[in-house]
């Protein structure tokens, strides 16, 4: 009863216990309770130091102090207003360092992605998933091959790793002491792509692979439960891989025109990495996909950014709350992994801003809901010392992309 949230609500982790004292009225009785640590109370936003170029979707991961993103549209220099098209060879590779404020460009990787992902186990960063863009002789749209970043006597350097079981893209990948999880995701097994961004079918497999252990090679664990998808928020504490919402499109419905009948998961799991199994967990207050999430204090998830209110397929418990339009997600919302619960923060995070010449774009635009502002679709997000990072994304601009980072600061209870 008290570890599910009733419905969007602002400001209240918990339905009922709102003290922070050592008791609670509850039906006219005095009832001892346990206080838990310090939660988050809110999340304020600010302006960061623009990134080296503007991009979206790149594979991002912490190494300590400091942020390494790989993998991503645009290169040092880049103006997408003069060359919208020319996007570079998705190789680049940044690192910011959070106590200089400063980036530093580091060695490009072996091959060009789009829309990868990036982890990081110990000192080392994981490259992995999406689709190969360049050398276009090793051309794959759901590649499985995957490549680590290490510092070694100072020097930056690259090494390809074993590959996974099967290529994805737009998957979702979590490191768990020394193991990486990749999970969903869309897979092509060969096939041409439907379009570009949609290179073939959304899956629910996972996988597993030891660092420490590489002869091993990638193993399958069970799947997901539910549908197949891609976009979605997960994290790992500890040894629980955590998975909340994504999105996937409803090909049986579709013809040439995917966007209106994309769906949305309202629904969230938990994986077991011991036991291997799965658990569901309180639905979500809204539906989305296209969103990052981060921990705080081996406890709290943050989960900001993206798009919501798609329509959804599964049982959901607020599929009556759902509005006819989807919108941008600009709600910063947090998962209590004790409590098992949501907060909506107080503050939003504020929507992109578009040039003028591209603000009639959005107004457009029918079949989504822009009354709030411009969506920061597939921004990363990192979490350094305390301090949020959302870094990049997809906005309506010249090329689709952004160099803007916004940093978040917590605010505890």
């Amino acid at each position: 009863m008290f570890g599910q949230v009733k419905g969007p609500l602002h400001g209240a982790l918990h339905p009922i216990l709102r003290s922070a004292g050592p008791a609670v009225l509850l039906l006219g009785c005095w009832l001892p309770i346990q206080v838990a640590g310090a939660g988050i109370r809110d999340i304020t936003w600010t302006p960061g130091k623009p990134l080296p170029w503007p991009t979206k979707g790149q594979a991002q991961a912490v190494l300590g102090d400091q942020i390494v993103a790989a993998g991503a549209p645009g290169y040092p220099g880049w103006n997408p207003r003069e060359n919208t098209r020319e996007r570079g060879r998705h190789n680049s590779v940044w690192l910011f360092d959070t106590r200089s404020n400063r980036y530093q460009i580091l060695p490009a990787a072996p091959v060009g992605l789009s829309w990868p992902q990036g982890v990081s186990v110990g000192n080392d960063f994981y490259l992995l998933t999406g689709t190969v863009r360049w050398p276009q002789d090793r051309l794959d749209i759901t590649t499985n091959r995957m490549f680590r970043l290490s510092r070694r006597a100072g020097e930056w350097w690259w090494r390809e790793m074993p590959s996974m079981i099967i290529g994805r893209f737009l998957a979702a990948a979590v490191s768990s002491g020394t193991s990486i999880v990749v999970l969903g995701g869309q897979a092509s097994y060969g096939a041409s792509p439907f379009t570009g961004d949609h290179p073939g079918v959304y899956i629910n497999s996972v996988e597993i692979f030891d660092t420490a252990d590489p002869s091993r090679g990638w193993r399958e664990i069970p799947p997901i439960p539910g549908f197949g998808r891609e976009s979605m928020a997960a994290v790992a504490i500890g040894e629980r891989v955590y998975v909340f919402g994504g999105f996937y499109v409803s090909y049986a419905e579709a013809g040439g025109d995917f966007h209106p009948h994309r769906r949305h998961g309202g629904d969230a799991y938990v994986l077991d990495l011991r036991s291997l199994r799965w658990r569901r967990l309180p639905d979500l207050p809204f539906p989305a996909g296209g969103w990052e999430a981060a921990v705080h204090r081996d406890r709290y998830i943050i989960i900001a950014g993206g798009m919501r209110d798609y329509p959804v397929d599964h049982p959901y418990r607020y599929a009556d709350r759902i509005p006819d339009r989807p919108a941008p997600n600009f709600e910063v919302l947090v998962f209590d992994a004790e409590e098992e619960a949501y907060r909506i923060l107080p503050t939003k995070i504020p929507p992109y801003r578009p040039p003028p010449e591209m603000r009639h774009k959005a107004l457009d635009v029918e079949w989504i809901d822009f009354s709030r502002g411009v969506y920061r679709l597939a921004a990363e997000l990192s979490l350094v010392g305390g301090k949020l990072y959302l870094a990049g994304g997809e906005v309506i601009s010249p090329a689709n992309v952004t160099d803007e980072v916004l940093v978040g600061t917590i605010i505890e209870e």
